[in-house]
């Protein structure tokens, strides 16, 4: 190297030109957010801010701007907080569409609840060993009571900042050996018990509401309806159009999803695209469920969805639970969100007696065990039980 040097076989001033360009690059890399130019003229980007969240920041040109980029994150790269980990590791899941960004006000919620609230977020990572993480973990869990249904999300962030901090070199942790290791028992989790009248409808409620509901055809009535004949989620009501209906069969295509603005405001919009992969089905329709869209297509024929209010205004999915509501109070009957509806349609199908592949279908499942265990509740009658069990045990 050093003969290299002495007789000019090596450009010392190119190498050292190259380790700059490739330490620029990576530090640009790091950046979550994008850079572009506005209408003015200038360029702006996004930095990460521990009480707003990001801020705004612009320059002249690109090369001020991306200079600027590279000197936070110089500043940065050494020791970041858990929270400037936590926002590059959602936007990037964000960039790379890896989740939606109603998912990711989700995690920005739970992220306030559990890291924000405890002061963990202040945290730097180099400063954090596993003892620490499982002090954290351990007391969340105790102090919000949580279920594990509740630990999975809080795990699931745990996991994604401490992956991207290993990635990056900021921490040698292993989550995920971390995880494997740890040893909290089921009984630690707070256990929600449920009941039958909570879940769905029970077998002689079914046809009071069915009954209600075909009297008075409003659209919130005919939604409700809907439900109950289809099983779909109340996003997926909400967002049908005409052309989604084929006599037998209706088209899940699209789904209502609520989500934070790029000003931080919540909206409601339609997403060209089902919930899930499973939830993109045809679903097949019982006669009542074709009369119900009848009814629905011969109120509103030219409107762009299904469910459109008097000013011809999309009805959103939030409306149809506070319908429900309402009948269940007019019924005299236990109160029940719209997604119960939901569950005691999944319940019809499994006591009928139907193929597993054909209830993970009009359900939208991508297993029947989602299906069984978290969808079935049974709704018979103590009546009908008796004389079941009675038929059953003859000792």
């Amino acid at each position: 190297m050093h003969y290299a040097l002495e007789n000019g076989m090596i450009d010392l001033a190119y190498v050292q030109e190259q380790i700059e360009l490739n330490k620029r690059k990576e530090l640009l890399e790091k950046h979550p957010y994008r850079i572009w130019e506005g209408k003015d003229g200038k360029w702006y980007t996004y930095f990460p801010d521990n009480d707003a969240k990001r801020v705004l920041r612009k320059r002249k040109t690109k090369q001020d701007l991306e200079k600027l980029v590279c000197n936070f994150w110089e500043k940065k790269a050494e020791n970041p907080t858990i929270h400037e980990i936590f926002n590059m590791w959602i936007q990037k899941k964000l960039e790379y569409k890896e989740i939606q960004k109603g998912s990711a006000d989700r995690y920005e919620g739970d992220f306030t609840r559990f890291f924000v609230n405890s002061g963990f977020s202040k945290r730097h990572i180099r400063q954090i060993e596993e003892d620490d993480i499982e002090d954290f973990v351990r007391s969340q869990i105790a102090e919000h009571g949580l279920s594990i249904k509740t630990y999975s999300g809080l795990r699931i962030i745990v996991k994604g900042i401490f992956q991207y901090a290993k990635k990056y070199k900021w921490t040698d942790i292993s989550i995920s050996e971390f995880f494997g290791d740890l040893d909290i028992s089921r009984n630690t989790f707070k256990k929600k018990m449920k009941e039958r009248e909570d879940e769905v409808l029970a077998e002689d409620e079914i046809p009071k509401v069915v009954e209600y509901l075909k009297s008075d055809p409003t659209v919130w009535n005919l939604g409700v309806l809907l439900i109950l004949q289809t099983g779909l989620r109340v996003g997926e009501l909400s967002a049908l159009k005409r052309e989604d209906w084929h006599g037998d069969i209706l088209k899940v295509r699209r789904h209502e999803v609520r989500m934070k603005n790029a000003d931080g405001k919540n909206i409601v919009c339609v997403r060209e695209l089902a919930k899930t992969e499973a939830g993109v089905r045809d679903i097949v329709l019982s006669d009542g469920g074709k009369e119900t869209l009848s009814r629905l297509v011969n109120r509103n024929p030219n409107g762009t969805y299904l469910f459109e209010n008097s000013s011809g205004k999309r009805i959103r999915g939030n409306t149809f639970n506070k319908r429900l509501d309402t009948v269940l109070k007019k019924l005299n009957m236990h109160h029940r969100s719209i997604h119960k509806l939901r569950k005691t349609y999944c319940t019809m199908l499994i006591d009928a007696g139907c193929e597993d592949a054909v209830i993970m279908n009009q359900m939208g499942h991508a297993s029947i065990e989602t299906s069984r265990k978290y969808y079935y509740f049974c709704n018979r009658t103590k009546q009908h039980q008796a004389e079941q069990i009675r038929k059953a045990i003859m000792i």
